[in-house]
C-alpha cells in the first residue's frame, strides 16, 4: 500500500513512514513538508516571545518606558 504525503501528494519512502510511525503529528508527511511545518512553528514562536525578550535590549526598553510615562 502507498502512503502519500497529506499536504503534497507525494508517495513517502519507508523511512518517512516509519519517522512518522515514531513521531506521529495526525497527518502523513514527506521530509519537506515536515521541515517546512517546523520552520513555520519556530517562526510562531520566535515572534510570540521576541516582545518578552524587549527588557534585554535596555536602551529601548528605557525608551519604550519613558514613551509610556509621557502618555500618561
Amino acid at each position: 500500500m502507498d502512503y502519500l504525503c497529506s499536504e503534497c501528494s507525494t508517495q513517502l519512502s519507508k523511512f518517512e513512514i516509519e519517522l512518522n510511525e515514531l513521531y506521529p503529528v495526525g497527518c502523513l508527511y514527506c521530509e519537506f513538508c515536515q521541515n517546512k511545518h517546523e520552520r513555520e512553528l519556530i517562526e510562531k514562536l520566535k515572534k510570540s516571545i521576541e516582545n518578552d525578550l524587549d527588557i534585554y535590549d535596555y536602551p529601548k526598553y528605557i525608551a519604550k518606558l519613558k514613551k509610556q510615562e509621557e502618555e500618561k
